[in-house]
């Protein structure tokens, strides 16, 4: 299980994941630009970062928008990180909303999914 050291969704958090995913294998299509925030409703105006995944690795923040932007709750983040919040089951249930595309919605749960079981 992979352990951060950075506050999440921060430009240092990001250094971690492109880090860590460099390590896995590609997964070719598995991509887009993905905006992250901690909030009850995170829009547009509160993510905190946009990461850019590549064949299912960050490459790195980017400063193009958001294809998608996922959300956690102050609450879910801590569960996230411990690894008791799947991020894809979450969304299956109803309790992430996220908002935009949904190549890159996956993109981005399956990346972060797989971070924190690293």
């Amino acid at each position: 299980m992979a352990t951060f050291t950075a506050e999440p969704f921060t430009e240092s958090f990001v250094d971690e994941l492109v880090t860590l995913s460099a390590k896995r294998p590609p997964i070719p299509g598995l991509s887009g630009d993905v905006g992250l925030g901690i909030g009850s409703k995170v829009d547009a105006s509160k993510v905190s970062v946009v990461i850019a995944i590549v064949d299912g690795r960050v490459t790195g923040p980017t400063d193009r928008s958001p294809e998608v932007i996922i959300g956690l709750s102050k609450k879910q983040v801590p569960e996230w990180l411990a690894g008791e919040l799947v991020l894809t089951a979450a969304y299956m249930k109803g309790d992430l909303k996220p908002v935009g595309a949904s190549g890159p919605l996956f993109a981005g749960l399956e990346l972060l999914d797989w971070a924190v079981t690293a």
